[in-house]
């Protein structure tokens, strides 16, 4: 039993990293505040630019955390009294929330480690496909810089793929995105969906003041 967990666990990674290596092809061809959604079977392959302005000081993005979060010192911080902007919620210091370092309005490299779990944590409360019973998990996260032609090179665009898993790929789903830069050019994206079943396709805009859209709405 172990060895045919381990061998369908195995297939899993597998497909997700098949589907998200081929959305790296397009990551590499993403305009900035574009974005894309390619369902196939039972996972929702999405790659995603976001502008860099859009995670400064995120703060009330950290409020909510689950149980392993708050046990992981938050607890303490509290107790010795500090009130400081120096505490911490969860593993992310609250003086630390702007990951561009040196304000040049880009990320480099270097703050994107520096900074990735945080990033990530963002995006997984600020980016969503729901479906009736709710968000859908996102697996097998990958952040990037959107640099062109060197990827060291600093960008004002993050790379965000991943795969919603889905219960079935005629739901009806929910994407939102809650993270829109300072620039009035950051304040919409374009989404372009395709279901490869019927090879059906949409194409909608999320804006700041409307961060959510239906996908295949019944006619």
């Amino acid at each position: 039993m172990k060895l045919i967990k381990k061998l369908a666990a195995g297939i899993t990674t597998c497909i997700i990293l098949s589907g998200l290596t081929f959305s790296s092809v397009q990551a590499h061809m993403m305009v900035a505040q574009h974005g894309t959604i390619n369902l196939v079977d039972d996972g929702a392959f999405m790659v995603l630019s976001l502008p860099v302005s859009a995670f400064h000081f995120l703060d009330n993005s950290l409020i909510e955390l689950d149980d392993s979060d708050a046990a992981d010192g938050s607890d303490a911080d509290a107790a010795d009294g500090s009130d400081d902007a120096d505490k911490k919620i969860g593993n992310i210091s609250m003086s630390n929330l702007s990951i561009d370092q040196n304000n040049d309005g880009k990320l480099s490299s270097d703050e994107l480690q520096q900074h990735r779990q945080q990033i990530s944590r963002i995006i997984l409360q600020r980016v969503s496909l729901s479906d009736a019973t709710g968000p859908l998990p996102l697996q097998g996260l990958i952040i990037s810089l959107a640099s062109h032609g060197s990827p060291k090179q600093p960008s004002d665009q993050i790379i965000v793929m991943g795969r919603f898993k889905l219960s079935n790929s005629q739901d009806p789903l929910i994407f939102e995105n809650q993270l829109f830069g300072k620039s009035f050019s950051e304040q919409v994206i374009d989404m372009s969906v395709t279901r490869q079943e019927n090879k059906q396709k949409q194409v909608f805009q999320v804006s700041a003041n409307a961060p959510s859209h239906r996908l295949f709405p019944a006619k």
